[in-house]
């Protein structure tokens, strides 16, 4: 990564130095698509309760902006009174009062 950020700087394409600037640099790399989608989700919700790994992990550099959009669409959905699949319980009913618990 290092000499990259001397390649970058040598052609101009980056105005800082290499020190300073390789610290803001994020890699993402492509992932081999999963077999069973299924068994992959399972497996990510999995790694977020247990803490074995990260928004940042799973989404990418740009984690914050996607977790945004899903809170828009979450709140749009509630301002319309549309059901979100986010919060549908496994024996498919909806659950309901969320917005109403209280941190006692």
């Amino acid at each position: 990564m290092y000499r990259w950020t001397l390649w970058a700087n040598k052609r101009g394409l980056v105005s800082q130095k290499p020190d300073t600037f390789i610290s803001k640099v994020d890699w993402s790399w492509p992932k081999m698509e999963e077999l069973d989608e299924n068994s992959h989700q399972d497996a990510v919700e999995k790694k977020l309760r247990n803490m074995t790994g990260s928004y940042r992990d799973i989404l990418g550099p740009d984690w914050k902006s996607t977790l945004e959009t899903v809170r828009d669409e979450i709140d749009w959905c509630k301002q319309n009174n549309l059901p979100h699949p986010a919060f549908n319980m496994i024996s498919g009913g909806e659950r309901s009062g969320v917005d109403e618990l209280s941190n006692t």
